[in-house]
């Protein structure tokens, strides 16, 4: 019995990865629908934290892709160049709404790495949201596309995420990983691909939206 029960975990966890990778595809194929709702979504999340210190409800009438489960990462960059960025590589909330929800939160405010996000600066900054399926282990990084694919680093403490696009050149992002998770020359370290739906605001629109230059 015990062995039947360990066959059916496996065949649920590998039924559960494939949804999520097709929850990436879904979402590439409908990016301007449930992907816009989705940035639009984590803009709302985000600008309410920062001006009032307080998260949004759930929104009624949400797509079916947004009712799913996903690990999410909401990014924001200012000038090209990074401000904030938190999320998980698997879902913890109950779909993916909440997950969108808590990242942007947790961007712009909860990130005890940088300062939270003044309301001066959201005019400044553009918004990403990346949607990733479960990390797939591999042996060697160095087939990684980074522009289409992102890179996770797991050492002993902690794992490193570098997200689809962050940098163009591969040896900067497995650098990056590494960094981040406090891996050092020598230490062992398991690498993961990562697969992502990723979108982002145009650069000004949230600006322009401000009536500001």
């Amino acid at each position: 019995m015990g062995g039947d029960a360990g066959v059916l975990l496996c065949l649920i966890a590998s039924l559960a990865s494939r949804g999520a990778c097709d929850l990436v595809d879904q979402f590439a194929a409908d990016q301007h629908g449930a992907g816009l709702v989705a940035l639009s979504l984590a803009r709302r999340a985000f600008d309410t934290y920062t001006l009032q210190r307080e998260r949004i409800p759930t929104p009624e009438g949400l797509p079916e892709l947004l009712r799913k489960r996903s690990g999410v990462f909401v990014s924001a960059v200012r000038g090209g160049a990074p401000r904030c960025c938190m999320g998980s590589l698997y879902p913890t909330q109950a779909n993916l709404a909440d997950d969108i929800i808590a990242a942007a939160v947790a961007a712009a405010g909860l990130d005890a790495r940088r300062a939270p996000v003044e309301p001066d600066e959201l005019h400044e900054l553009q918004l990403i949201v990346s949607i990733v399926a479960p990390p797939e282990s591999i042996t060697d990084p160095r087939g990684i596309d980074p522009v289409k694919e992102g890179i996770a680093a797991r050492g002993a403490q902690r794992t490193g995420v570098v997200l689809p696009g962050e940098t163009p050149h591969l040896d900067l992002a497995i650098q990056w990983a590494r960094i981040r998770a406090g891996i050092g020359p020598t230490d062992r370290v398991d690498y993961f691909r990562l697969r992502a739906f990723r979108i982002a605001e145009p650069r000004h629109t949230h600006q322009q939206a401000s009536g500001r230059d």
